[in-house]
């Protein structure tokens, strides 16, 4: 009987929707506003084929349904065909007999929405959107963090070895199509060499060098056999090929010329094939000295974090002061308090405060007025509490319950989508909350 009644009063069913946790948590995200900055698919432009489950509102949705549930694409597609709320999240309606089959829809989308991804212009929306239901926004606070992709710790011997063995099947599936005999070289011999060190409790430095010499003569012959067959057969190439025989042989220039002492420091290394644009970013924390993944400079107002600067490469978070405060009085007007780590306390940065009227958590140089001691101690306490427990509270948060411990995309553009919809997420997530809140203390009153 309520399947009957749901159905025929739609007006029941988004009622019932807006008290649910979905449901609360929609009223937060600016999907219209989101979806209007994303042409349509070709698909849906032309009207020809089949009709697609998801409209570019449900794309976003399907986004932030993963990272607020935490499942896999496989496992968010299956509670969707399960579960009225989600169905109704992203915009859709199935019949009982309709059953979505393809798993990679969230990739999919994914992919789709991060090639139209601005992000400075989607802030802006959403900070426009969250701007009444926050408070205290002439107070902020910045500081860096790491979001690390999804990829084994690399080492050289690592790299090579996999660059070595990629090219060494790559040859023989390119013989095997020509109808070629198999390649004739010491494979064997050389993995042999790699699993003994691999499973060696003591790596020295002279085993590592010894055996990174012989991978790399050993990289040299494939790719030298494998760039004279694709000439000799004229075999074309795939653009993904190409960029993989590319990274490969940049690979190899990088780690000879470290091998043999042509360089001391190896300029953009690079520490996975199939993420090249991942770069090392060297962290210094006791437990953990490098990461690998994109760096982030976020601002926080109020609660809501904002993305000041994102890059694949290393960066010094100390010079982007200035940039996040004119984020801040771009996104919501007055600045008058701001709370950074030490690393930002230039006295370039200490300058432009001053110039600015801004009020910061930084050490004083100097001698001071003996009135303003006890204030400026007093202001600078506030201040570091809030950047060390609610700024670095945040880092965590997303990281442990909004799927950015791991970045699990595949490319430079679906992973720096990833980390946005991750942290709109989050920000619609706590705004909720809040509201949920204040709801019970008027209740309550």
């Amino acid at each position: 009987m309520s399947k009957v009644i749901l159905l025929d009063f739609p007006h029941l069913l988004n009622e019932r929707f807006l008290q649910t946790d979905l449901g609360q948590l929609h009223r937060f995200i600016p999907f219209n506003s989101i979806a209007a900055t994303i042409p349509l698919p070709k698909q849906q432009q032309s009207g020809k084929g089949c009709k697609p489950w998801f409209s570019i509102e449900g794309g976003i949705g399907l986004l932030d349904l993963k990272h607020y549930l935490k499942l896999s694409d496989a496992d968010l597609i299956q509670r969707i065909n399960t579960n009225w709320a989600m169905q109704h999240f992203c915009g859709i309606s199935l019949k009982p007999t309709e059953v979505i089959k393809d798993i990679n829809l969230p990739s999919y989308w994914r992919g789709y929405i991060g090639q139209y991804l601005e992000m400075d212009k989607l802030q802006t929306i959403a900070a426009n959107y969250w701007k009444p239901y926050m408070q205290e926004t002439h107070i902020s606070t910045e500081d860096a963090t790491c979001y690390e992709s999804n990829i084994t710790f690399p080492t050289s011997v690592k790299i090579v070895w996999q660059s070595c063995n990629e090219l060494y099947l790559a040859i023989q599936s390119i013989r095997k199509r020509l109808k070629l005999r198999e390649s004739r070289c010491n494979y064997d011999k050389h993995k042999k060499f790699y699993l003994s060190y691999q499973k060696s409790k003591k790596k020295s430095k002279r085993k590592e060098k010894k055996l990174l010499k012989s991978l790399l003569k050993f990289l040299k012959r494939l790719l030298d056999s494998y760039v004279g067959l694709i000439q000799e057969k004229e075999v074309k190439l795939s653009n993904k090929q190409s960029v993989r025989l590319n990274t490969i042989t940049t690979v190899y220039e990088q780690q000879r010329m470290k091998v043999y002492g042509e360089v001391d420091k190896i300029k953009d290394r690079i520490v996975s094939l199939n993420k090249p644009y991942i770069r090392p970013i060297v962290r210094g924390k006791e437990t953990k000295a490098v990461e690998f993944g994109a760096k982030v400079n976020k601002l926080q107002v109020d609660g809501i974090s904002f993305i000041e600067h994102f890059s694949y490469d290393a960066f010094n978070e100390g010079t982007r002061l200035a940039s996040g405060i004119r984020l801040h009085r771009t996104l919501f007007g007055k600045c008058t308090l701001h709370a950074c780590d030490k690393i930002y306390a230039t006295n370039a940065n200490r300058t432009y405060c001053k110039h600015e009227n801004i009020v910061t958590n930084f050490i004083p140089k100097g001698k001071q007025k003996e009135a303003h001691i006890e204030q400026g101690k007093t202001m600078r306490a506030v201040l570091d509490k809030e950047r060390g427990t609610r700024l670095e509270g945040r880092f965590g948060n997303e990281k442990n319950h909004y799927l950015l411990q791991r970045v699990n995309a595949r490319n430079a553009i679906t992973e720096k989508c990833w980390i946005f919809f991750g942290i709109v997420t989050a920000n619609a997530s706590i705004i909720t909350n809040r509201r949920e809140k204040e709801n019970d203390a008027t209740k309550a009153a």
